[in-house]
């Protein structure tokens, strides 16, 4: 959590809010009081990845660093439970000890366990689903202090709903989450023209346990990446304290991006040699890493990012569109659009709820007005049956909403039964939920 000054801002630096005060609770005992303490709006942020103003708070902010760790596993039922604020690199070197991994990561690991679940986050695959998706069962502190043991058998409704809450059911402490045995990746990349990517887009994502594809909007090639199981020998693993510094520390070739970036909106005749350069050097060569050190890559230039879920048979046709209104409007970006695929899954306001999906990621450097660029793209993917990201940029609205996630009445029923004050909602909450 990144506070200076009493003020709390979010990892990009996009949100930034000044709340009456901090708790740090040791223990679900001290958590339920802060709670209960308060009539203002609770906020836990966990890493602030978010780029929305999710956890934008003028009344309390929690810092759940007391809840970390790993809990316990159970190997026979394939399950083991963190706190909910443990960070993704520490969940990968924690599990493999034990000789288990996580079933997918997505392509960052700076966020926390309760973070990545309450907001959806995902990888790539397409037999392959959310985070929330993975969830066995939470600890949640509700509005007025209980403590509920949420699982498909104990308190099923709120299991159902609150795997994808955007915290605001209550502050999750621990999760139990389905996991595997260990397993190695072997990463391969490679270059393929649009009109032959989409051709073959169907096959590529079915063909391999992870596809996705990065197209720099003005470049005539796209970079793909697949990842399948190997028994391949790998590097001796790195610990939670090595992968915690790999995720911080920025290569030279990441500086450059970033330096680029910054120029790129002064001197748009760039674009078309920057993005030809960027697809060129992006691709590195075939390389074989336990799952949670492949998986997520380290993400040192600062953004921010508008995604959408779209069913999966519309995702080619969507960033097709996506990408011509790029060039027709000549808008300015120095970032490759990210394409991915999800299974379905049966949580209630997951952007996956009941159909399979191709998600399309839009990115601008952190000093970059996004809102040209996003709402340009916002407006198609609306046009397909899209679903927002919960932790990135949108501009949906309760009226607009349950048209397109169908249990979100059925939500909207509960989380009024659990917080019928509205106290983890701050103003963008209200907006989605109120």
């Amino acid at each position: 959590m990144k506070i200076v000054g009493g003020k709390w801002s979010n990892w990009s630096g996009g949100v930034t809010s000044k709340p009456k005060q901090f708790v740090a609770p040791k223990d679900e005992v001290e958590l339920a009081a802060a709670i209960r303490s308060t009539t203002d709006t609770v906020r836990a942020p966990g890493s602030g990845h978010s780029f929305t103003p999710v956890c934008a708070c003028n009344g309390m902010i929690v810092d759940l660093a007391a809840f970390t760790g790993l809990k316990s596993v159970d190997k026979e039922k394939m399950t083991a439970t963190f706190g909910a604020a443990t960070p993704l690199w520490a969940i990968g070197p924690a599990l493999l000890k034990e000789g288990l991994g996580l079933i997918n990561m997505g392509d960052i690991d700076r966020q926390t366990l309760g973070g990545v679940v309450g907001t959806g986050t995902h990888g790539t695959g397409y037999k392959l689903g959310s985070f929330s998706a993975a969830v066995a069962g939470f600890k949640l502190v509700t509005a007025n202090g209980d403590l509920l043991n949420c699982t498909p058998d104990e308190n099923a409704d709120v299991f159902a709903a609150g795997r994808c809450s955007i915290g605001t059911l209550g502050v999750m402490t621990e999760i139990t989450i389905h996991i595997r045995p260990a397993y190695k990746l072997v990463e391969k990349n490679f270059l393929l023209p649009p009109d032959e990517l989409f051709a073959n887009l169907d096959s590529l994502v079915k063909g391999n346990r992870h596809f996705e594809f990065f197209w720099f909007p003005y470049a005539d090639v796209a970079i793909c990446k697949s990842l399948n199981e190997t028994d391949e020998p790998a590097p001796q693993p790195r610990s939670a304290e090595a992968m915690h510094v790999r995720g911080e520390k920025g290569s030279s070739q990441e500086k450059t991006f970033a330096a680029i970036n910054a120029v790129l909106p002064f001197a748009p005749f760039l674009l078309k040699q920057t993005h030809a350069l960027f697809s060129q050097l992006m691709p590195g060569a075939p390389k074989v890493r336990w799952s949670s050190e492949i998986l997520p890559s380290p993400r040192t230039v600062r953004f921010n990012e508008m995604e959408y879920a779209v069913p999966y048979a519309k995702g080619p046709d969507a960033i097709r569109e996506v990408v011509a209104k790029i060039r027709k409007d000549r808008i300015n970006t120095g970032f490759p659009i990210e394409y991915r695929s999800v299974a379905a899954d049966d949580v209630w306001i997951s952007p996956f709820q009941g159909r399979e999906s191709a998600t399309i990621a839009v990115h601008q450097y952190r000093t970059v007005d996004t809102q040209p660029y996003f709402d340009a793209c916002e407006a198609i993917f609306k046009r397909y049956e899209g679903r927002p990201h919960w932790g990135k940029r949108h501009s949906r609205t309760s009226r607009d909403l349950p048209a397109v996630y169908p249990e979100f009445g059925r939500f909207q029923e509960l989380r009024r039964r659990l917080d019928p004050e509205g106290k983890f909602l701050n103003e963008h909450l209200r907006a989605i939920f109120e």
